[in-house]
């Protein structure tokens, strides 16, 4: 650049950037939201499936679970695939959102598994949770 720069054309340069850095953190945490989301549904979806296999005898458990990590697999390699930018502070809210889930997902297997066995209310109780965590994690995200 040899011709020297006026303040004007500065400004305008200026302004064209945080235009552009505005609209690229407008899609920024899509399809992270849209795999929490996914997370919530099929966790809720497969503690149903698990209650209900509990109550029939000679059921396995292990193809509702195969079937949620088949799914679990597709929206985690979605969200890391065209998850190229993110908003700022994201991680440290991601980390928060999987750590709640997580807890929820392993009290939930456990107790279940373990003490609430027969018990399909808990099962049922333990899906709405999941849900309504994992969609109100989601939602909060969106709107940022």
């Amino acid at each position: 650049m040899n011709e020297s720069m006026s303040a004007e054309n500065a400004r305008g340069m200026l302004q064209q950037a945080d235009q552009l850095g505005a609209s690229a953190r407008t899609g920024a945490g899509w399809p992270q939201i849209t795999m929490l989301l996914g997370i919530g549904a099929i966790s809720s979806l497969s503690l149903i499936s698990f209650g209900l296999a509990a109550r029939i005898s000679d059921a396995a458990v292990t193809v509702p679970l195969i079937a949620m990590m088949i799914w679990l697999g597709i929206f985690m390699a979605t969200g890391l695939f065209f998850g190229r930018s993110v908003k700022k502070g994201f991680g440290p809210r991601w980390i928060t959102y999987i750590a709640i889930w997580g807890v929820l997902w392993v009290l939930s297997v456990s107790l279940g598994g373990f003490v609430f066995q027969d018990q399909m209310w808990f099962y049922v109780l333990c899906a709405a949770l999941i849900a309504v965590v994992t969609t109100a994690c989601s939602w909060y995200e969106a709107r940022r």
